[in-house]
């Protein structure tokens, strides 16, 4: 939109919010709802257990203060049941003004954020690969963070409500455990420097693995003498679903190059080779079990 046309826009809008003012003040005062500033990073939103409305609008833009009255009345009904932010493009300038009151004229009580970027093309990309950063825009992500639904342009209120309710009913996707299981021999007796191996590297990638949620849990078992199995540890590592399964290695790179840069600890500065041979990886799906 032309910086001319935003101008005449802004003018008019002013002049509403001024007579509404007026009218105000010969009775109670409004609360101005606070808009809180975010950039890029503040658009890596997740659901918090709940399905998530984001609305992307601005007060220059027609369709958007046409649609916002609707955008209220779903807030009204689904409090409680989902989650409903709206992020202002408007500039920085009318983070107290033009954006505030406007939320105040039409009763919108919804967290409100307004978006400052100098890189609106990223910005763009990550609310979604479809959207060329035209207003407004709605997003439905599920309680998961799986977007849902989308519409560029003016929503249709019985659209919006239909689609909120099917996420709402759907059922929860059952996550199938995947597993990964490595069979290790110990070559030439040297199980000091295996274990040291497994201690200070192995198991401290998939502790980090856990808090960073890209695996569900590990194990490492050693068989005990009288085993006559040809291997003698046993390196489990499981995963919640397929998805983690599957992107594993691309998941432990980062950790492994931001917890040991130069490589693994090694004990008495004996090559990892030297010291273990993996016999046999096996991958597979969990059938049934006791581990949530």
């Amino acid at each position: 939109m032309s910086v001319i046309c935003k101008y005449f826009l802004r003018a008019a809008i002013c002049a509403a919010l001024v007579f509404a003012g007026i009218q105000l003040a010969a009775g109670q005062s409004a609360v101005m709802p606070k808009v809180n500033k975010i950039d890029t990073d503040g658009l890596s939103i997740k659901p918090n257990g709940k399905p998530l409305l984001i609305n992307f609008w601005a007060t220059w833009c027609d369709p958007c203060r046409e649609e916002f009255p609707d955008l209220v009345k779903i807030d009204a009904e689904y409090r409680g049941k989902i989650d409903f932010i709206t992020i202002s493009l408007d500039d920085l300038a009318d983070i107290d003004t033009f954006v505030p009151k406007f939320l105040s004229e039409v009763k919108a009580t919804m967290p409100a954020y307004l978006l400052k970027t100098d890189d609106e093309t990223t910005a763009i990309k990550m609310v979604s690969n479809d959207w060329s950063g035209n207003l407004p825009m709605t997003v439905l992500f599920d309680a998961s963070g799986k977007p849902a639904y989308q519409r560029n342009g003016k929503v249709r209120y019985p659209n919006l409500v239909a689609e909120i309710d099917k996420v709402l009913t759907a059922k929860p996707p059952v996550d199938e455990m995947y597993v990964t299981i490595d069979y290790v021999k110990i070559k030439d007796g040297r199980r000091d420097e295996a274990l040291y191996f497994y201690e200070n590297n192995w198991k401290l990638y998939r502790d980090e693995a856990i808090k960073r949620g890209v695996i569900h849990s590990y194990q490492m078992l050693e068989s005990i003498p009288s085993t006559t199995a040809p291997f003698d540890i046993i390196l489990i590592t499981w995963y919640k679903n397929e998805d983690q399964h599957k992107n594993s290695e691309k998941n432990f790179e980062p950790i492994l190059k931001e917890l040991r840069p130069t490589g693994p600890k090694l004990k008495n500065g004996i090559g990892i080779d030297d010291f273990r041979q993996s016999l046999f990886v096996f991958r597979g799906k969990a059938i049934y079990g006791s581990i949530k």
